[in-house]
């Protein structure tokens, strides 16, 4: 019988269009269908209608197993629902209603959430997964419009079971209406699943994207630290390096209010498993104005003051935010912090951002909700910062 193994799920949101991705039992058509959302204006029936005006109907008849379908000619932030229907000879499938928004644009304020080590933390893992599950339901119960994951998101990359028990099942009530954003971290294994499961613009393993005043720009540190060097670069980090020309180019190209850069290996924590090769990016970084750099790895939380030239700078640092999330190692900390330190915890975590026009705000929130750190920087019509 033809079933839905994983998903629905949302991917690359843009003002205009969704792309929406699942994987089916067997090789089967694709298609979503997208419907109006009626808001509930009385009574206490929950706040939509059941919808049942039928926007528009995307559907190919190439037999796949992971389904990717982009709707086009939405409205910019406007809720819709969603459905999707595979057949083949044996029969047909469909999801349930789900329902979804399209991007934030220019000067709409909108919310964002970052974790890690969803398969990462799986070697020290005793809960059985209950740190995954209940990491997932704070992000959840918090409602962000997207979602970050700097890496390590299953356990080894290359076995297709890891996908499942350590990303898609814990996090399915979330990733069903929130799309999410992932870099590789070395427990992903540059393996091919990562590229199957994600509509990322191409390479796939490094992309940028824009989401309300944000440029984001995801890395792939794992290029650059390989394996077999690890923790020192496998060539030198720098100009003729594609990455590095990606990352000076586009970083240059954007004239967005903030800008967040996120990748697996952490330049700065007070902890093992830092990799200061990193840091190779960082006067990159610094130059083109990035705000905040988010990493992972070292299975802490972590903020650090803000950094320019390997100094404390609070006029133009960057502040760089290790989010080891979904776990906790705290005999991996050093004994005292670093200089560079501001805020250290480990704790099983993530990392909600909220942005408007002239603040970015990070709350650090652990598995039972508690709020343990918060940070807010804020910027003028000229672009000058101020930390709180």
């Amino acid at each position: 019988m033809l079933t839905i193994l994983k998903g629905p799920y949302l991917q690359w949101p843009t003002l205009e269009t969704m792309t929406f991705m699942w994987e089916t039992s067997e090789p089967s058509t694709s298609e979503v269908r997208v419907f109006v959302a009626e808001r509930i204006h009385s009574g206490h029936h929950g706040n939509f209608k059941r919808p049942e005006q039928l926007l528009s109907s995307v559907a190919t008849q190439e037999y796949s197993t992971i389904h990717q379908v982009t709707v086009a000619n939405l409205q910019p932030g406007t809720y819709y629902f969603y459905q999707v229907y595979s057949s083949n000879e044996s029969g047909d499938v469909e999801s349930n209603f789900y329902p979804f928004m399209t991007a934030a644009g220019d000067g709409i304020p909108f919310s964002f959430a970052v974790t890690s080590e969803t398969g990462g933390f799986s070697g020290f893992d005793q809960s059985g997964g209950q740190i995954n599950r209940n990491i997932f339901a704070q992000m959840k119960r918090y409602r962000p419009d997207i979602a970050l994951f700097i890496g390590d998101i299953v356990d080894d990359g290359d076995e297709y079971d890891h996908w499942e028990k350590y990303f898609f099942a814990p996090g399915q009530e979330l990733l069903v209406n929130t799309p999410s954003y992932c870099c590789l971290g070395n427990h992903e294994n540059n393996g091919s699943w990562f590229y199957k499961y994600f509509a990322f613009a191409a390479p796939k393993n490094f992309y940028s994207f824009d989401y309300g005043d944000v440029h984001f720009v995801c890395l792939d540190s794992t290029d650059f630290i390989k394996s077999e060097t690890y923790p020192y670069s496998s060539e030198e980090i720098g100009p003729g390096h594609a990455q590095y020309e990606f990352l000076l180019h586009d970083l240059r190209a954007s004239s967005a209010k903030w800008k967040i850069v996120f990748f697996h290996y952490p330049p700065y924590v007070s902890g093992g498993y830092e990799v200061e090769a990193m840091r190779k990016l960082c006067s990159v970084m610094e130059q083109a104005g990035v705000d905040v750099v988010f990493s992972s790895h070292t299975i802490v939380y972590e903020r650090s003051h803000p950094l320019k030239d390997g100094k404390i700078d609070f006029q133009d640092g960057i502040v760089y935010v290790v989010a080891g999330g979904a776990g906790a190692m705290p005999e991996w900390l050093l004994p005292k912090r670093a200089w560079h330190t501001s805020q250290s915890l480990a704790v099983p975590h993530f990392v909600q951002g909220v942005v408007t026009p002239q603040s970015l705000e990070l709350r650090a929130i652990d598995e039972n909700g508690n709020l343990f750190d918060l940070f807010r920087l804020t910027k003028d019509d000229e672009g000058n910062k101020s930390y709180f």
